[in-house]
């Protein structure tokens, strides 16, 4: 009766993984007890070191002590003290390794008595041996051979054991080789293995190209909207330097054109012009700056002491310039004045920060700064009543290149928000940003600090 061909089919892969499971059990098993061999064989082979190591250290003791005899020099006594402070670790390292072998314990426990036998005998002797005389040296000496001869032969009998031992596991092992060695023939199931592996790995490969491909195209995307980002910036920064520039020209001009007493407050104006005009192109210089030296890993923070009242105080002097007409910086300070950061890479935050409330705030209206500083953690807020930021903007406030959807007839870059997150991060600080269209902007820099400056107690509660 002959089989349906599926049946016979089935029936040899029956077969077949049942045979590949029979040798792989065996082949288990196999391996197991080869590792237990080499186990056993490492563990002979680290008695006989350490048996050899307390043999050692016995014979340097021994040739320490007869040249010291030999030529009274104090070298050999420090020789002889340096093998003596060794020996102890290394029978205790030897009784650790035939703790659980009974009759390798009581051969080392007897080799042990011996040695400590003659180093109760050399601790004896006087340190100073040369008023002894040939015969007292001889009969030391005789005392020392036979005492050591015993050691050896002690010695001799831990190693011998251990010698058995390894022939025993290494017959053993050879015995293991053997099988396995008829066991290679099933080389037809690794082939098949093989295969198998082979066919996973081309899948795996094949999805894995996938993926890269996949990752190819989001890289090609992201490089098209970083080059699309530039290309805005390119024609959005020409625009900025243009403006500046016209400004700067014209009120250079017209500036000339006054030239009586009379006409200074109108001088005067140009100037400021021509003062808010250099000051918004050396703010679009800087942030391009900024933004390739972050890009290429080139900002370094360098943290030092400063007081922070006194440094907010000479920046708001410094930026008044660009203040518009009525306009007016409120700043407070409370708790600790040192502070620990980087002072130049703060300018810029704050520097940053104040422009941006100075050009989206209308005339006359005040800026608030407040800094506090508990000893633990310093805290900057810089507050505006001006135009805000519109809410669908919030989740890209501190992207490149991103402005608001209310700020396309004000001047910037849109890069300056991105260079303070990125400073501030470089410092180990965090920014926060709450606004209202309409209603004004807040933003709240911390940084950590150490303790090292005692705050005053009413400075805390307050």
């Amino acid at each position: 009766m002959r089989f349906p061909v599926t049946i016979r089919v089935y029936t040899g892969f029956g077969i077949l993984f049942l045979l590949s499971a029979a040798i792989g059990i065996s082949s288990h098993f196999t391996l197991k007890k080869q590792e237990a061999i080499s186990k056993s064989l490492n563990h002979t082979y680290m008695v006989m070191n350490a048996t050899d190591d307390v043999q050692n250290l016995l014979t340097d003791m021994e040739s320490s002590r007869r040249g010291l005899r030999a030529t009274h020099q104090k070298t050999y006594l420090e020789l002889y003290y340096q093998a003596h402070e060794q020996i102890g670790p290394a029978i205790s390292e030897l009784f650790r390794l035939v703790a659980t072998d009974t009759e390798q314990y009581s051969r080392v426990s007897l080799l042990t008595k011996h040695i400590n036998d003659i180093i109760f005998f050399w601790s004896k002797l006087r340190l100073d041996e040369s008023k002894y005389d040939s015969i007292d040296i001889a009969n030391v000496t005789l005392e020392e051979k036979n005492q050591m001869n015993v050691i050896k032969s002690l010695s001799k009998d831990v190693l011998n054991a251990e010698n058995i031992k390894q022939t025993q596991n290494e017959d053993e092992n050879n015995k293991l080789i053997t099988y396995l060695s008829w066991a290679s023939p099933q080389g037809s199931i690794i082939v098949q293995l093989f295969i198998l592996t082979l066919i996973y790995v081309v899948i795996f490969e094949l999805k894995k190209r996938k993926r890269a491909e996949g990752e190819l195209q989001k890289t090609i995307v992201k490089e098209k909207q970083l080059n699309e980002m530039k290309s805005r910036f390119i024609s959005m920064a020409s625009h900025e330097f243009r403006t500046p520039l016209a400004s700067i020209l014209a009120s250079t001009y017209l500036a000339a054109k006054y030239k009586t007493i009379e006409d200074q407050p109108k001088r005067e104006k140009h100037y400021d012009r021509i003062a808010s005009s250099i000051h918004n192109l050396t703010e679009i210089l800087e942030d391009m700056l900024s933004v390739d030296k972050l890009e290429v890993g080139k900002v370094q923070v360098h943290p030092q002491e400063f007081n922070l009242e006194l440094y907010i105080n000479s920046l708001i002097d410094d930026i008044h310039t660009i203040l518009k007409p009525g306009q007016q910086i409120n700043y407070e300070h409370n708790g600790a004045k040192l502070l620990k950061l980087d002072p130049s890479l703060l300018k810029h935050i704050l520097t940053n920060l104040l422009s941006n409330a100075i050009k989206f705030s209308n005339e006359c209206d005040h800026i608030h700064i407040t800094s506090y500083h508990n000893g633990k953690q310093a805290m900057i807020t810089i507050k505006d009543s001006g135009i805000g930021i519109p809410k669908n903007d919030m989740d890209y406030l501190f992207d490149r290149f991103h402005r608001g959807a209310n700020a396309t007839n004000i001047e910037g870059t849109g890069l300056g928000l991105h260079i303070v997150s990125q400073y501030t991060k470089l410092m180990g600080g965090a920014i926060k940003c709450s606004s209202q269209e309409g209603v004004g902007t807040q933003f709240i820099l911390t940084f950590p600090q150490t303790a090292s400056v005692a705050v005053p107690v009413e400075q805390l509660q307050n």
